[in-house]
């Protein structure tokens, strides 16, 4: 994003929040056309970046819905906002709540359901780890393998193998431990 296209929508979205917030209503004639020319021109100016993300909406549906939540959650901030004025509190506390709780795990369940990493590259990220030393890393991809995989053997391996890494970190902490307090 250049400078220019940074202060564009900077402007729009200044312009935007001027118009909606009703202030100067007697320039409110003209802050709509103001407004409507730099909402249009900044997206003019982001266009490839807008078309990237609408194709990347479009191949996804959990993307959407999450997307449609959050606009329904905002909406509904908004709303109460706007109707109890004299009691902001309560409608700033929803906001804190809103933006602190419950955006992240609208975030986080979207990527426990659509996840960039494919399954089985969990397998061999725990087969890396393991082989550099780090049981700990390996142990925490293998779980997330196990929750994956759809077939019961397979989780049951699994559950084996995580087993076996714990006993292996164990008895790796004990041996230092002992050297530990034999120095």
């Amino acid at each position: 994003m250049t400078t220019w296209n940074f202060a564009a929508s900077i402007a729009s979205i200044l312009s935007l929040i001027f118009h909606l917030s009703g202030k100067g209503s007697g320039l409110r004639q003209f802050t709509l056309p103001t407004t409507t020319a730099l909402v249009g021109y900044t997206i003019g100016r982001n266009h490839a970046d807008i078309e990237q993300v609408s194709g990347l909406l479009l191949q996804d549906p959990h993307l959407i819905f999450m997307l449609v939540v959050m606009v329904l959650l905002f909406t509904l901030t908004m709303y109460l906002v706007e109707s109890t004025k004299p009691d902001a509190k309560i409608s700033l506390i929803f906001l804190v709540f809103l933006i602190t709780i419950a955006v992240p795990q609208l975030i986080k369940s979207y990527n426990d359901i659509a996840p960039m990493v494919a399954t089985q590259d969990y397998l061999a990220l725990a087969r890396l780890k393991e082989a550099d030393g780090n049981t700990e890393d390996a142990i925490k991809y293998l779980k997330i393998y196990g929750k994956r995989v759809d077939r019961i053997e397979l989780q049951q391996q699994v559950d084996q193998r995580i087993d076996s890494l714990r006993k292996q970190q164990f008895k790796r902490e004990a041996t230092v431990k002992s050297k530990l307090k034999d120095n």
